[in-house]
């Protein structure tokens, strides 16, 4: 089979370019450095983030479509490793920029890459792999009645009664016409028999030879016509003047790719269940087989080493603890320290004894150094930003050495053609966990057998030392118990802070409680990639001409997935991922897509929905305090939502919460104000959940308050030329609308500038009925037909793009963006030291 060795190969290659960027960044020749300025930093970080983005959508690829299961258990730790090294370059960026888009367009073209090539698309193994959970989960929310996010209620229609008159004016109406119908219908038949008499007339008068020449051609003029249009469509497609003809199924490469990597995917879960049942088995026939030699071995060794010890000492030794590795220390003793490493021990304890006496003087030194600094104007030179040191680090050096050491060489492993399972890796893995157990059962033998012997010994030996000994031994015991008063005592205390409103509850009650008040909610069928937008080939262009940086909407998927997707997807990225993000906002006009947005990413991580959003939470949970309480509703939805992980707790309309001034009629939307920041603090490193917030309307909000609980605000602008042109495309392809000359997709992209993506997908549902897409064959859709519809709409004013703009530039991102742009103290820390400065001076006039 060659789909396997072309994976492992994709394998190979990634490792080998893993490697060479690690010892890359480890690097300290002064030539591959950056330089400091701004400019070489961020090409640095750039390039290096690319590099990365590439190796893990082929690493994704990879373990997506592998089916060896020891392998792809290997695979996965560089996966993992690999995405928190873009999340880490990320940051990075993020901070030497101060904006959360970043456009590298020139960098593309200088390397010869499309947009395409850093296009991170959410691997679909992140919710494959937790599927048990996800179904299990779909039952309990179709037993429920969930309801779907996003779901319209039918509204009832009100039908008018009608007049006796009107009823029969429109009784007539249709009746003349089904009568109209039925005499063209006659008359048409009538004028077909005439012409088909008149036909057989003539043809009676002419020969055989002149009717086959008539035949003939007009044949091949019908053959000489096709062809010529096939030509000139095939033409217009190639140079982009004319949308492709849907393929057939029969020959669509894409189908047929989709359908073996289905297959691979049922052969992964055939190929699990077997190694999960070898592993079981396996482990069942060592314990059977080798087991009771394994135990008499051990503990052979175990009565050796108390015979040993007792003729060098004279007694039995103390049986080592189970903390200290119990016979693990008997059967692997550690090497004794030679002179050379005992040497250098003795001048570590010398040098640290030096240098605590050094420690004040050399403290106030560094202190009088950071004053001095602190006075000094900011320089244009940057810190450079990149981590020196990576926490994914370790993770991706592990993959890499159990790969090579492993697999890359594996002799057996190239002549297992089918990808099954390795059995004696499984003998291998499986005798260590067998000798693991084995031996804290021996332990436990052996030390009831090493204290009979004791007291075997002890009875012969009796005397006044054994007496005194004994009253110690009580005295020392009797101490330790007042010590453990007090760490009673101390355990209680905290206890009284993490208060748990819910400790009585099982989870599955408060998960039906929070469905059957429409909090937790499932997720309609939405991917990201059913959001159309293209890539901002002018971004690097643009930005310093923009008070704020203007994303593409390709821009704000890939940021999203960054953010989102990537550290939600995997615990092993959560876990030790450099920047915690636990909450984002989207703010931008209405129809942006800030809502499907959310709900794309929801679905495609298969994570659980929770809405708090003020208008689905009105009227719920009213009292003032307990579980009853909004206190109660929001530790219910984090409690579940860190148990039912990965999660996201949806707010839409999210700053209203955070309105300077409680509205006086209506909805109280401000209510969970100060009990949501309380609830985000919860929230640290394993715990994979986000709060993701959407608004419209932010301006009178409390920016302080709002910053405290949203650490990332996302601006969704209106599409773009190049968003608007891929999105008509997409939904005049979805309604079946068939190209032609008189439908021109740019002309409509100019012409619907300003609207948003779901005027645009509005007006295409109005225009594009049913009836109209059976009379394209007769009146094919010409561009005019949308001007009307898109006239009901109105557009997204420039001063409106203004107002989001200035309101951005207050929010934490948007003033250190604005700082940077300026020229200023660009760089976090050299804003602390400007600070520092400004305290040392004011300590110096008082």
């Amino acid at each position: 089979m060659a789909a396997p060795r072309v994976y492992d190969r994709m394998w190979s290659d990634a490792d080998r370019e893993i490697r060479d960027l690690l010892e890359f960044e480890s690097s300290t020749d002064p030539d591959i450095a950056p330089g400091k300025d701004r400019a070489s930093q961020f090409n640095h970080l750039a390039c290096l983030f690319i590099k990365y983005v590439q190796i893990f959508k082929k690493l994704s690829a990879t373990y997506d479509q592998m089916v060896h299961p020891q392998k792809r258990r290997v695979l996965k730790l560089l996966v993992d490793g690999v995405a928190g090294r873009v999340l880490e370059l990320k940051h990075a960026l993020i901070d030497l920029e101060g904006s959360d888009y970043q456009f590298f367009d020139f960098i593309l073209a200088d390397l010869k890459l499309t947009p395409q090539d850093i296009d991170i698309e959410i691997p679909s193994f992140y919710k494959r792999d937790n599927m048990r959970a996800i179904m299990e989960r779909e039952k309990v929310l179709d037993a429920l009645g969930a309801v779907t996010a996003g779901q319209e209620s039918d509204e009832p229609v009100l039908e008018r009664e009608m007049s006796l008159e009107e009823a029969i004016k429109m009784i007539q109406i249709h009746e003349r016409a089904r009568q109209g119908r039925v005499r063209a219908k006659i008359m048409r038949n009538i004028r077909v028999q005439q012409a088909r008499s008149k036909f057989m007339e003539k043809a009676g008068q002419q020969n055989v030879e002149a009717a086959t020449i008539v035949i003939q051609s007009h044949v091949r003029g019908m053959l000489c016509r096709r062809k010529l249009n096939e030509m000139r469509d095939r033409e217009m497609v190639l140079i982009g003047m004319a949308m492709p003809p849907p393929p057939k199924k029969k020959e669509d490469v894409v189908l047929k790719a989709k359908k073996i990597a289905e297959s691979r995917r049922a052969t992964q879960q055939q190929y699990e269940s077997q190694y999960q049942a070898a592993l079981v088995a396996t482990k069942r026939k060592i314990r059977d087989v080798e087991g009771p030699d394994i135990k008499e071995e051990m503990s052979d060794k175990i009565r050796e080493w108390f015979l040993q010890c007792r003729e060098q000492t004279g007694k039995f030794p103390d049986f080592p603890g189970e903390a200290d590795g119990g016979s693990k220390v008997i059967f692997n003793p550690p090497p004794p320290p030679t002179a050379e490493e005992a040497a250098a021990e003795a001048d570590k304890k010398k040098k640290s004894a030096k240098g605590k006496k050094s420690a004040k003087g050399s403290a106030k030194k560094s202190a009088k150094g950071k004053k001095g600094k602190g006075k000094k104007p900011a320089e244009e030179e940057v810190e450079d930003k990149g981590p020196k040191v990576s926490a994914y680090r370790g993770l991706l050096e592990a993959g890499s050495t159990q790969f090579r050491g492993d697999w890359q060489e594996n002799d057996a492993d190239k002549m297992n053609v089918l990808q099954k399972h390795d059995a004696e890796v499984i003998k291998k893995l499986k005798r260590a966990e067998v000798e693991e157990e084995l031996r804290i059962q021996v332990d436990e033998l052996m030390r009831q057998e090493l204290k009979n012997l004791k007291a075997a010994v002890e009875a012969d030996g009796k005397g006044k030392k054994g007496k005194k000994g004994k009253g110690k031994k009580g005295g020392k015991k009797g101490k330790k118990g007042k010590k453990g008063k007090k760490g009673k005592g101390g355990k209680g205390k905290k206890g009284k802070k993490d208060k748990d409103l819910t400790a009585g509850v099982a989870p599955e009650v408060l998960y039906q409680e929070l469905v059957q008040n429409k909090i937790v909610q499932r997720v309609p069928e939405i991917t990201l990639n059913e959001i159309v937008g293209s890539f901002s080939f002018l971004g690097s262009t643009l930005q310093p001409k923009q008070a704020v940086p203007v994303p593409s909407y390709a821009d704000v998927k890939r940021v999203l997935t960054q953010f989102v997707a990537l550290p939600l997807g995997t615990a092993a990225v959560h876990a030790i991922q450099p920047v915690h993000v636990k909450s984002c906002l989207l703010v931008g006009p209405h129809g942006t897509g800030k809502k499907s947005l959310v709900r794309a990413l929801a679905h495609e991580l298969g994570a659980s929905f929770f809405d708090l959003t003020p208008a689905n939470t009105d009227g719920l949970y009213t009292a003032k305090k307990g579980v009853d309480g909004v206190e109660g509703m929001i530790h219910k939805t984090f409690k579940l939502a860190k148990l039912y992980q990965p999660s996201i707790v949806y707010i839409g309309n999210a700053s209203q919460i955070f309105l300077k001034k409680k509205p006086k009629t209506g909805i109280d939307t401000t209510r969970m104000k100060k009990d949501l920041p309380k609830a985000m603090k919860t929230l640290g490193l394993g715990d994979r959940v986000i709060v993701l917030g959407t608004d419209s309307d932010p301006f009178a909000s409390d920016m302080k308050l709002l910053s405290s609980v949203f650490q990332k605000v996302l601006m969704i602008p209106k599409p773009d030329y190049g968003s608007r042109l891929a999105l008509w495309a997409r939904l005049l392809q979805q309604q079946r609308v068939q190209p032609n000359p008189q439908l021109d997709i740019s002309s409509l992209s100019k012409v619907s500038e300003g609207y948003t993506a779901r005027d645009i997908q509005k007006v295409v549902k109005a225009v594009i009925t049913p009836m109209r897409v059976k009379q394209q064959a007769i009146k094919p859709v010409q561009s005019k037909e949308f001007v009307p519809a898109l006239a009901g709409f109105s557009i997204v004013e420039l001063a409106e793009e203004k107002e989001f703009d200035d309101w951005y530039l207050q929010t934490p991102m948007g003033k250190k963006y604005k700082k940077i742009q300026s020229g200023g103290g660009d760089e976090e820390g050299e804003g602390d030291k400007g600070k520092k400065g400004k305290k040392g001076g004011k300590k110096k006039k008082k």
